[in-house]
């Protein structure tokens, strides 16, 4: 919280803007999902419906399952690091913050079409725990690319690496259970 302190203005608080891009993302996603043609909104529905039923989630192989993520987030680990070196680290990572918030707010509006209400508690049900793990390795990404090179960079980048493993690993081997559990009683 020392980094909120420090700025002269509300406009020059990098949790101000960070808080701005996440907001307009959600925004936008929610815009977009609700103007979307009918045709559209079925499809999303249905295909959400579909995801996996919770005796899959319990059953699915977990090596192919932990390759698979492990393909996916390791790119995201790496992107992550050399967003940190990049001259428009910022931009990008207000960029990600964006397109983050988007998906979620799509995803969240697609579960509420074909749920209720209780689309939101699937939604969580999807991203807990590693959701966690997850926000940290965000939080410390963050860190990295606001605040000025202080030597300790080397060290959140370790720290965001061990975050998001211990995310892989809460993915595919608790996360499963909670969102079979989930979405058996919502």
């Amino acid at each position: 919280m020392n980094g909120i302190h420090r700025h002269r203005g509300f406009l020059d608080s990098q949790m101000f803007w960070l808080s701005f891009f996440l907001f307009s993302g959600a925004m936008i996603g929610t815009v977009f999902c609700n103007r979307m043609s009918t045709e559209m909104k079925s499809m999303l529905e249905s295909w959400f419906s579909g995801i996996l039923t919770p005796a899959e989630m319990i059953s699915a192989d977990r090596y192919s399952l932990f390759v698979g993520v492990v393909k996916k987030r390791y790119v995201w680990i790496l992107l992550g690091i050399l967003v940190c070196q990049t001259l428009f680290s910022r931009i990008l990572f207000y960029a990600g913050a964006v397109y983050l918030a988007f998906t979620s707010a799509v995803t969240v509006c697609a579960l509420t079409m074909h749920a209720g209400g209780y689309g939101i508690l699937r939604f969580f049900g999807l991203i807990f725990p590693q959701g966690i793990f997850y926000a940290l390795a965000g939080y410390l990404l963050w860190t990295v690319v606001s605040e000025p090179v202080d030597g300790k960079e080397k060290l959140r980048s370790w720290a965001m690496i061990i975050f998001m493993m211990l995310g892989i690993l809460t993915e595919i081997f608790i996360n499963p259970r909670i969102s079979a559990l989930v979405f058996c009683f919502f």
